[in-house]
């Protein structure tokens, strides 16, 4: 009796996009799964319009020449209520990967799934559309929060600018960018707690390079996650200190996008060359 083996053929496109959709929708369940994914959510809109109001109610109280030179781009988009929201997306990022560490189930996650680069890759895809989401919802509360205190001192201004835009464009990618950023430090590290310190000091230590002494240490300090998202919030005014070599629009932008970049294609390799 001869018996025949039908030939092993390579997973087509399609599947391998439906077996990618499934490893996204898995990961998804398992970011919802933990409470503290829903406490840093919500805390975001509260601790924003918090904030601006803070902040912005404060311009009723300036002199006239500070009332002159504020910038009411940057008003609107507070640093400080925005330093904050980028350490919640940065936490929530390194909690996504780190926890499984912690817990042991990554080593069921890559029994499942043993290309590991498609399980770092579908974390980040699944972290950076929540914070992206989050984060367009943040800008429009910040964003109507400050305009609707400073209208009232004539600092208001149109979202149809191209620098208001830009501005607000920039706060929207910049929760995702942390997000990415600290999803791959997770990765790296894999500790919970060495990973978020380094998620939260390590672009604070970045941004803190005196920017006057040279051309290369403004550069390091102009491409801070922080740094990039101020200059691209910026309307230029008097009120803003951007330095003796500020970064132009575009090297922002690049700047926002190279840090997760760089250090998520680090972990994709990393995470392929050890055992767990």
């Amino acid at each position: 009796m001869v018996t025949t083996t039908r030939p092993t053929t390579a997973a087509t496109g399609a599947e391998l996009r439906g077996r990618f959709r499934n490893l996204l929708a898995a990961e998804r369940i398992k970011l919802f799964s933990q409470r503290s994914t829903y406490v840093l959510l919500a805390l975001a809109p509260v601790i924003t319009i918090c904030g601006e109001w803070f902040t912005c109610s404060g311009v009723h109280f300036v002199s006239a020449s500070a009332h002159a030179a504020y910038d009411p781009l940057r008003g609107s988009f507070n640093s400080g209520t925005w330093g904050f929201l980028m350490v919640g997306a940065s936490m929530l990022g390194v909690l996504e990967m780190s926890r499984e560490y912690s817990s042991g189930l990554i080593r069921t996650t890559f029994l499942a799934v043993p290309n590991r680069r498609r399980v770092v890759l579908a974390k980040a895809v699944v972290v950076a559309s929540v914070t992206s989401a989050v984060g367009l919802v943040t800008a429009i509360t910040s964003f109507i929060t400050a305009q609707t205190i400073l209208s009232g001192d004539q600092l208001g201004v149109s979202i149809s600018q191209p620098a208001v835009l830009q501005g607000f464009m920039a706060s929207t990618a910049v929760l995702p960018v942390c997000a990415v950023l600290g999803m791959a430090i997770g990765t790296l590290i894999r500790t919970s707690v060495a990973a978020l310190f380094t998620a939260v000091l390590a672009p604070v230590l970045l941004g803190a390079i005196p920017p006057n002494s040279n051309q290369f240490a403004a550069t390091l300090n102009n491409s801070a996650p922080q740094n990039a998202w101020n200059n691209l919030t910026s309307l230029g005014t008097e009120w803003d200190h951007v330095g003796s070599f500020p970064f132009t629009a575009l090297q922002s932008w690049a700047a926002l996008a190279f840090w997760p970049l760089l250090v998520l294609l680090a972990a994709v390799i990393v995470v392929c060359r050890r055992d767990v």
